[in-house]
């Protein structure tokens, strides 16, 4: 087959300027480190790195969503401390009120400084994060949670919606906890109420009702009490009867049957927890009916400025007895609520640290297979620069003698 010159020239050319563009690859991966430069280098290994480098930017955003959830309950965690040291405080303040040898003063005194307290923890309960937003908001984190009522107490401003950051593809983790539940929806220490049966016939009256001892009253709580008495002997005496069944309930100290108690106006009737103090001429078959009271919530500011107002004013040692059980109760059950809070932000912050972890080693494994995949095998390629350098070297020289050839080179 006869070859034209153009065509001799134009197909040498063509392999001079392939070999050209071979090494020039060449080159571009040895200056970059990678393997490939272009999908076309590798179509199937293109496709496994943009998987793994879209997993490798999930990593890195799950891993600064954890930073921010960390952020976030590490600022919860630590109001949260300074809430519990100022409960622990009012309560040793309630403890040390209700000393019998303390006067109004001394009490008044005692109540200067929960105001103080309660002061502060309402601030804590507004703390705002970096982004000027309330911790404790819910939902609502740009407005104020806890606010005081103009007719006492307070009142919460946010909503029960609780904040959540994902931090791996399957985790999604808690960054806030509402006030709702945490300082507002708080039992309110279990109480009753004692009133004279409306067909008595005496002038009974009620002066004053307390528990004293709430634990065993929470006891009693479900059932209810009956005085009933009796004025045919020669003293009143009176009955206490449990309502579910009619059995005598035991009370007074030391702890006796209460079955006809010869009755004295100037001695109250204690049972169950509970002390009624009485005033009054019983009529015969008169009977005095403890209602054992609904569950109730009550916040937990509420709680300290009823306890705070009562110590500004208490002289009565059988309703200071009360206001400190009452308070004890509702500094207990404030506490109980922050330590579970703080047992939950705990939990998740161990969840984040486990998470972080995981992350971590996803990236380790992440770019191990990015650098298998793409990053250059400097001694191999080397080798075949080398190679394709006296390739292209060879091509060009053959080029240069074949070019040469020419039957016009011996018609002289």
């Amino acid at each position: 087959m006869r070859l034209s010159t153009q065509q001799f020239f134009l197909t040498s050319l063509r392999g001079v300027l392939d070999n050209q563009a071979r090494l020039n690859d060449l080159q571009k991966q040895v200056a970059s480190g990678k393997r490939i430069e272009t999908p076309a280098d590798d179509p199937i290994a293109s496709a496994q790195i943009l998987s793994v480098n879209q997993q490798l930017a999930r990593t890195q955003q799950y891993a600064s969503n954890a930073a921010i959830a960390e952020g976030r309950l590490r600022l919860e965690e630590s109001t949260l401390d300074g809430m519990e040291e100022a409960i622990q405080r009012i309560r040793q303040l309630t403890v040390q009120s209700g000393d019998g040898a303390m006067t109004l003063d001394d009490r008044q005194t005692i109540a200067i400084e929960i105001k103080q307290r309660l002061e502060q923890l309402v601030a804590l309960a507004n703390t705002r994060d970096s982004n000027d937003q309330f911790i404790f908001g819910g939902f609502q984190s740009g407005i104020q949670p806890i606010v005081a009522s103009g007719t006492g107490g307070y009142n919460f401003q946010g909503d029960a919606g609780q904040l959540f950051i994902k931090i791996a593809d399957s985790i999604d983790v808690a960054v806030s906890d509402s006030g709702q539940g945490l300082f507002m929806d708080m039992d309110q220490p279990l109480n009753f109420s004692a009133l004279p049966n409306a067909g008595n016939s005496g002038t009974l009256a009620v002066d004053n009702q307390a528990v004293i001892d709430q634990k065993l009253f929470d006891e009693f709580h479900p059932d209810g009490a009956t005085i009933t008495f009796d004025t045919t002997g020669p003293v009143p005496t009176y009955t206490v009867t449990r309502v579910s069944d009619t059995s005598v309930i035991s009370g007074g100290s030391p702890s006796a049957p209460l079955l006809n108690v010869p009755y004295s106006p100037d001695e109250g009737i204690e049972f169950e927890g509970v002390r009624v103090d009485l005033s009054g001429t019983p009529g015969n078959g008169d009977t005095i009916d403890l209602v054992s009271l609904p569950k109730q919530k009550q916040d937990m500011f509420t709680a300290i400025e009823t306890l705070m107002l009562g110590l500004e004013g208490t002289t009565n040692n059988v309703t200071l007895g009360e206001l400190v059980s009452d308070g004890l109760n509702s500094l207990d059950n404030a506490l109980n609520n922050l330590l579970e809070t703080r047992a939950k932000v705990g939990s998740r912050l161990n969840v984040i640290d486990e998470t972080l972890a995981n992350n971590d080693n996803l990236e380790l494994m992440g770019r191990e297979l990015l650098s298998e995949l793409e990053d250059l095998d400097y001694a191999d390629a080397i080798s075949r620069l080398s190679l394709q350098s006296f390739i292209l070297e060879a091509t060009q020289k053959t080029f240069t003698q074949i070019s040469n050839l020419s039957l016009f080179n011996f018609i002289r």
